[in-house]
């Protein structure tokens, strides 16, 4: 009986822990696409008004992160092309802006902090 017990409890942790199939994450798939074309900008000490460094300072922003991405507002290169960083490499690719919707339209959940292991 106590082996049932402790057993229960570490299966309900382990099935918490992973992201689930199909899932958009935060950390493991809107993190790495505001890496590469967003935190340029998006940080402290630079031009953005808002940062996107961590899940807690974009979650309140998803709403309108899906609006500027599908509009095309953001990133403004073809907009603004007085700004260096922000011209020619940085649009998005219909997959990231199909990526960043979903994640909103699911809820924008963080999901796991680790990476998920590759069997």
């Amino acid at each position: 009986m106590f082996r049932l017990c402790l057993a229960v409890p570490l299966t309900v942790v382990l099935l918490v822990a992973a992201d689930p199939p199909g899932v958009v994450t935060f950390h493991r798939d809107v993190l790495p696409i505001l890496a590469k074309d967003c935190q340029g900008c998006h940080r402290p000490g630079q031009i953005a008004p808002m940062s996107f460094l961590t899940y807690a300072e974009t979650r309140p922003w998803a709403p309108r992160i899906k609006t500027v991405v599908t509009t095309k507002k953001m990133p403004p290169a073809a907009s603004n092309p007085h700004i260096p960083l922000l011209t020619g490499h940085d649009a998005l690719t219909q997959s990231e802006i199909e990526t960043l919707v979903k994640w909103v339209d699911g809820g924008a959940p963080e999901g796991s902090l680790t990476p998920e292991k590759k069997k």
